[in-house]
């Protein structure tokens, strides 16, 4: 009953106005905010991996680690909530629009763009005076009027959509699906020799170059990598040869090993629970065996050459005078894609082997079409449970480094609970911003995240207190938590379709369910979830993706 009682008051209180109090600093910090595609929880090497991450190692030393941060289980929805720093389901992604079901299409909060109930961060951080540059994917609405130029970016290099070829093909990733590129709201092709992680990072680094005056900059560098089509540059495709023959099960192990070591998770922490619906790597036949190493190799791969990149644009930084000014935050915007091609709406075996050149030898390059698939996205989610689409651990928690001015941290963890929705307040405070009652002739709703500057600068130990709820909804599953209790429900096959509880402090990996020894908590927990459903205005699916 307690949780229930301080999960109310926690509803009331998101609903009061965030006022951006003003920059500890006279000075403004530029912002570049970098946001990978579909990568999992411990495929970096400051999270655990044995992928070669230098570039994203430096940035975790010189900065702040945060193992508990969160954000949705899609790309859409968790970009909704970067830019509105509020629940998807107000800022227009109730669903991601390619999802919607016909009850939902048309209700406010599931328009499938980023609606006008909430003020852009950019278009924010623009009217107080920032330079805006966008480079990369958007996937918060196709239409002009939904383009990034009208919500906030002055200058900006864009793909609209969820995915596609990461070479200048412009190959469609699935059936009756046609990217669409756009720069400063125009409609552009992309130019010979692209490779998407490379031209995305020119690209941020060509407009910041552009600037010869000293305001402020807020820099959005979106990859599309290493979402699929799984693609690398030629003198990419062997670096990783050899180094998975182990199998899934093994490389999870290890990282768990190597995860405890940096004090990532709990010594205790056991790893998630295996998907029943995957065989083990010793169920797999040699040649399956075969394939599934080569997927994994290209996916290191794309991994290493987005740190490569970032590489790149961190130099430009250093060598320009701006790193010094210049407050880097990196994450990915949801777990490791654990889903085949082939599964794609409208998309099916025959189709993908019709319009592919999937001959092993071909993976990695153009016209192939391969994913990582869910054995080796269960490995990137460790210790986690699951992958992305999910509302486990390995969905929707991601890791985040935030590096440069008015971080007091240097190499070290951060375990407090933070959210995507707490990045917007944080770089409006930052930047001296008061988000508004009503932006562009439209009450705009308050953002329900929460300023990150005290704990940026170890003036406060956490964001939220212990007793604060953080919901979620996605096609039919559900999530809740409140301090280090957590409360799912999965539908089936991929869960029991009823609401389990967990202890996520000593058990991240959701292996033991406590609701048979914890009633009222569960109960608690399941109130909890049913206000937020109330206050965000969850409409659930009707023949969703996922099943009842």
């Amino acid at each position: 009953m307690k949780l229930r009682i301080l999960a109310l008051v926690f509803f009331a209180l998101v609903q009061a106005p965030f006022v951006g109090a003003a920059a500890e600093t006279t000075n403004r910090p530029n912002i570049l905010l970098i946001v990978v595609d579909d990568m999992g929880y411990s495929d970096m090497g400051p999270f655990g991996s044995e992928i070669k991450t230098p570039s994203i190692d430096s940035l975790a030393d010189q900065g702040a680690k945060f193992t508990d941060f969160y954000v949705g289980p899609s790309c859409s929805v968790t970009r909704s909530m970067l830019f509105s720093g509020n629940d998807n389901h107000v800022a227009g992604l109730g669903n991601m629009n390619e999802l919607l079901t016909p009850n939902q299409v048309g209700q406010p909060g599931y328009e499938g763009f980023l609606n006008n109930r909430v003020a852009s961060l950019a278009s924010l951080l623009k009217t107080a005076g920032y330079h805006t540059y966008m480079s990369g994917k958007w996937h918060l609405g196709h239409e002009p009027d939904q383009d990034p130029s009208k919500r906030g970016f002055e200058r900006v290099y864009t793909m609209l959509q969820g995915g596609t070829s990461h070479f200048d093909d412009e190959w469609m990733m699935y059936a009756n699906y046609t990217p669409t590129y756009r720069e400063d709201g125009v409609r552009t092709h992309v130019p010979q020799g692209f490779y998407s992680t490379e031209f995305y990072a020119d690209q941020i680094v060509k407009y910041m170059d552009e600037q010869k005056d000293d305001k402020p900059f807020f820099a959005y560098l979106s990859f599309t990598a290493p979402h699929d089509p799984l693609h690398v540059p030629d003198e990419w495709l062997d670096r990783y040869k050899g180094q998975y023959d182990a199998g899934y099960d093994e490389l999870r192990g290890r990282r768990l090993a190597r995860m405890k070591e940096l004090g990532i998770i709990p010594t205790e922490t056991v790893l998630g629970p295996w998907l029943h619906l995957v065989p083990k790597w010793e169920e797999l036949t040699a040649e399956q065996k075969k394939m599934e190493i080569r997927r994994m190799e290209i996916y290191a791969a794309m991994i290493g050459n987005i740190d490569h990149h970032i590489g790149r644009v961190l130099r430009y930084l250093e060598s320009s005078g701006k790193k010094k000014d210049t407050l880097v935050v990196f994450f990915s915007d949801n777990g490791a894609n654990g889903f085949k091609m082939d599964s794609y709406p409208g998309t099916d075996e025959a189709w993908m082997e019709h319009n592919s050149d999937n001959r092993l030898s071909n993976w990695g390059k153009r016209a192939s079409r391969i994913a990582q698939g869910p054995g080796w996205a269960q490995a990137s989610s460790t210790p986690f449970h699951l992958y992305k689409n999910f509302l486990a651990e390995g969905g929707i928690r991601s890791p985040l480094i935030i590096s440069g001015p008015g971080v007091a941290y240097q190499g070290e963890t951060v375990n407090g609970l933070t959210h995507v929705m707490d990045l917007a307040p944080t770089f409006l405070q930052l930047a001296g911003v008061t988000y508004p009652a009503t932006y562009d002739g439209n009450p705009v709703e308050q953002p329900r995240g929460k300023s990150m500057v005290g704990l940026l600068s170890k003036k406060s130990s956490t964001v939220r207190g212990p007793d604060e709820a953080i919901g979620w909804e996605y096609n039919n599953f559900k999530a809740i938590r409140i301090g280090d209790h957590k409360g799912t429900w999965i539908s089936k096959p991929f869960g029991p379709s009823e609401w389990q509880i967990f202890d996520l402090s000593v058990d991240p990996g959701e292996s033991k369910d406590l609701s048979t020894q914890e009633p009222e908590l569960r109960e608690s927990l399941i109130d909890a979830w049913n206000d937020y459903a109330k206050s965000v205005g969850v409409i659930p699916p009707e023949g969703g993706l996922f099943g009842d």
